[in-house]
């Protein structure tokens, strides 16, 4: 299936097929032989194995024979290194594809990153900044070019496809983003994705209320719009162009010493069972408790001291890197 969408013998079988027709159509009107006759003799003639029982008569055949001769060597000698070429790429992505999957195979608590296009990619640099493994999904050639000139790894394949999926790890993952072309690619994904491994943390892109609805019954925990976000991100620009700016820097900046993270409580953590006041976060370590997510999704913004912690919650913090990573740590 590779030869025949290379373009090089594509366009080598298409010269020789051009240099047959030319010799046919020529022998047929210079030496009035038959159409299979001609073909023959020219095919003989190109392949330089010589001449059957017919032979040019005169002049005019013997100078076809000669165009003939040289074009056909010409157009050979090209197919023969198009092939060539051809073998020695295929080989090499084998070997590539080899590589990829061994790299896969060693990633754990990952993220998968389902579709190369705008999103995707900034999807991608967003988890590099933030020094996180992940390998990224894709079946078009000019995207997956776009993903070795950027050095992530990848699988090859369609990310619906549950054996493209379980090679991207699926079951040891941490998430699966998907951001593929269409709202219903990303539907069957979520789908395939979600029957897989139960408990992979899934956000989906969406381009409609209707796609958001249905990807949240297939099993994606976050639908995500650009369209929708966008809008409001403009707005609150015009608004609150400050505060937009602040959060802009707080989030994405590379050089900002504060960091706003999230610390989940489970059952091996020092602060399941404490309040924010007896664990004083503030006091030892200068982090910022800025709200606390309950395990039943309920959000208390600014809680007070009193407010208990247990299994499930989530903190959103602010504070230093390291200090954010010491208390995540702290079991």
């Amino acid at each position: 299936m590779n030869l025949i969408r290379n373009p090089r013998l594509q366009l080598g079988g298409a010269l020789l097929a051009l240099v047959l027709l030319i010799g046919t159509v020529g022998f047929m009107l210079i030496e009035g032989w038959t159409a299979i006759q001609a073909l023959y003799t020219a095919v003989l003639v190109v392949s330089t194995l010589g001449f059957s029982d017919l032979r040019p008569s005169d002049a005019r055949g013997q100078i076809l024979t000669i165009g003939l001769i040289a074009m056909g060597v010409g157009t050979l000698y090209y197919l023969v290194g198009a092939l060539a070429q051809n073998i020695i790429e295929n080989q090499f992505d084998w070997n590539r594809r080899r590589t990829m999957e061994q790299r896969v195979t060693h990633l754990k608590d990952h993220f998968i990153v389902c579709g190369f296009g705008r999103v995707g990619r900034h999807t991608c640099m967003q988890l590099q900044r933030e020094n996180c493994a992940f390998v990224v999904i894709d079946s078009e050639e000019a995207r997956i070019q776009a993903i070795l000139a950027a050095d992530y790894t990848y699988i090859r394949g369609d990310a619906s496809d549950d054996n493209v999926l379980t090679l991207a790890g699926v079951t040891r993952a941490r998430a699966l983003l998907t951001a593929v072309h269409t709202d219903a690619a990303n539907v069957y994904i979520t789908l395939s994705a979600r029957a897989l491994n139960p408990t992979l943390f899934i956000v989906a892109r969406a381009a409609t209320a209707e796609a958001a609805h249905k990807l949240s019954i297939a099993g994606a925990n976050r639908v995500i719009s650009p369209y929708i976000l966008g809008g409001r991100s403009m707005a609150v620009h015009a608004l609150r162009p400050a505060v937009m700016d602040f959060l802009d820097v707080l989030v994405h900046s590379d050089e900002l010493e504060m960091w706003l993270e999230e610390i989940t409580v489970d059952a091996r953590s020092w602060l399941n069972g404490m309040s924010l006041g007896q664990a004083q976060l503030r006091q030892t370590t200068g982090i910022t408790v800025l709200a606390v997510r309950r395990a039943n999704g309920q959000m208390l913004v600014n809680p007070r001291d009193e407010t208990q912690l247990g299994i499930g919650d989530t903190l959103i913090v602010l504070g230093a890197r390291q200090d954010v990573e010491r208390v995540g740590w702290q079991r």
